[in-house]
């Protein structure tokens, strides 16, 4: 009988629905029909989430006109974001609605801009935001891990790593930096094609000693850990993507990334972290100093939770993931960008070996040296201002948001804030190669914010690593120009930064030759 009622809908069907209809649906592939469906879904999906912010009676942002079909406005950013998004600001205000690609986005700029940078984590989170939303880490990390990375890795870092002690780390980020030359670059002219990995290595040789500690510094799996957690993260945001979330629990269990790292971390760092708490026990009883190197591992080794007890071995050790997924993949990243200024603009680079050659001569890189050295402090500044997204942080309202102007988004929005237009009052401001100014730094350090430097954010969500991060790209920087000439494989002038989707600030990936000088 079922059959019969089936066949009297379909019947009803094609009674009721236009001739139109029917021919497209005929004349239209699997692939179109699936297009549309997603489409339409995504249609109504916004649509109800509209009606409903309306009948809480908010006072929404104002929406961007001119979005277009499935696109939105991402066809805009990727033609030219510059002149779009500074259109949008004089257009619509500080605070304004975009479509992209189906999805409702709230960006912020100006005063509003920074009220996101600042806002309480319990408003606006980046945590869902990005983090589990777009990478998808709670699949990698658990709530403990997360817990930490909030709110023990800040203060541990403020106490370990303030640009007071970062002269206690030269010697080490030093040591680290040769060895990974001699590895990386063991030739007396190398070609290096993949810079972005090059470069990844390079600053996890350096970082490992001082972050984790001497015990690994040539751990040749923890040394490719560190620099790849990251990269193999966001590889597999396409397969998340492509899958119903349903079942990312039974697939996540055969993504190597995941399980390979982890192994990493419990078979090389969990034997450091019982040999130090060794070491303190032993030293505690006889009433001695334990004389550990210091190291941002030992802060969380010897944090003191609320209750008393101290973190769990097999969660320090995944906190070293953390570590890693924050420092080395933006340090990278802006000396990759710093290269390439140097490159793209050779008064620039003749201005730095200048001072390079004025301050240290041939002389070791001191903390006194790199204070008389004014040209790199406004340099780092500025590429560190040039660098950053055009929308950038991705924060998520876990409830209903009010800016100080009045305008309000939903619980669940996705707000973004408009880091390079906050950087230099515009967009479309010294975009160019040849604008880039490090003149108009002068005097400010690379390290602290600014209503006009938001690189690091602002308020009590201050990336505390940043002393850090400026450290050992001053350090890079002169180690590099003083032992190698550098240039583009293909000889041309690079474009330091390109833009993935006309937002995210991605690395120029020409080829770089380095040959050693003598």
């Amino acid at each position: 009988m079922d059959h019969i009622h089936i066949q009297k809908a379909i019947e009803i069907v094609h009674q009721k629905t236009p001739k139109a209809l029917l021919q497209f649906y005929q004349r239209s592939s699997r692939n179109e029909l699936l297009l549309l469906g997603g489409t339409a879904f995504l249609t109504i999906y916004n649509l109800a989430k509209y009606i409903n912010a309306k009948r809480q009676k908010l006072h929404l942002p104002p929406r961007v006109a001119y979005a277009l079909p499935v696109f939105g406005h991402s066809l805009y950013m990727l033609y030219d974001s510059n002149r779009f998004l500074d259109w949008c600001t004089k257009t619509y205000g500080e605070v304004y609605d975009i479509k992209m690609l189906g999805k409702t986005i709230t960006v912020a700029g100006g005063r509003s801009g920074e009220e996101v940078l600042k806002a309480e984590p319990d408003y606006l989170s980046i945590k869902e935001g990005i983090l589990t939303d777009v990478l998808y880490l709670h699949y990698a990390f658990d709530e403990m891990t997360f817990k930490i990375a909030f709110t023990v890795n800040p203060p541990v870092a403020r106490s370990v790593i303030p640009n007071s002690k970062m002269g206690g780390f030269t010697a080490n980020i030093l040591k680290g930096m040769d060895q990974g030359l001699e590895d990386l670059l063991p030739q007396e002219v190398t070609t290096v094609k993949d810079v972005a990995f090059f470069l990844q290595r390079f600053v996890a040789y350096m970082s490992v000693p001082s972050l984790v500690g001497p015990e690994v510094a040539t751990n040749p799996e923890v040394l490719a850990s560190f620099a790849d957690f990251t990269g193999d993260i966001t590889s597999n945001i396409g397969i998340f993507m492509a899958t119903p979330k349903w079942l990312h629990k039974f697939i996540t269990p055969y993504l190597q990334s995941f399980s390979h790292h982890r192994r990493v971390m419990v078979e090389h760092v969990i034997p450091v972290i019982k040999a130090r708490r060794q070491k303190m026990a032993e030293a505690a009883a006889k009433g001695e100093p334990h004389n550990l190197t210091p190291t941002f591992l030992q802060g969380l080794i010897e944090h003191v939770k609320p209750d008393g007890t101290t973190i769990p071995e097999f969660e320090l050790s995944q906190s070293v993931l953390m570590i890693a997924f924050a420092s080395v993949h933006t340090t990278s990243m802006n000396l990759s960008f710093s290269l390439y200024w140097l490159l793209a603009r050779p008064d620039l680079r003749k201005r730095m070996m200048d001072e390079i050659e004025t301050v240290l001569g041939d002389d070791p890189i001191t903390m006194e040296g790199l204070e008389k050295m004014p040209f790199l402090e406004s340099f780092v500044r500025e590429v560190l201002r040039q660098g950053v997204d055009k929308l950038a942080n991705g924060k998520k309202a876990l409830k209903t948001f009010t800016f100080s102007n009045g305008f309000q988004i939903p619980k669940g929005r996705l707000v973004e804030s408009t880091n390079r237009q906050l950087n230099f009052g515009s967009n479309s401001n010294r975009s160019t190669i040849d604008s880039m100014n490090p003149d108009m730094s002068t005097g400010r350090a690379a390290t602290t914010p600014n209503r006009d430097f938001v690189s690091f954010g602002l308020g009590k969500h201050l990336c505390p690593g940043r002393f850090f991060a400026v450290h050992e790209i001053k350090l890079s920087l002169i180690t590099l120009l003083r032992n190698y000439d550098i240039t583009t494989a293909n000889g041309k002038r690079p474009e330091p930064i390109n833009y993935l989707g006309g937002i995210v600030a991605m690395n120029c990936t020409d080829p770089l030759v380095f040959t050693k000088r003598h």
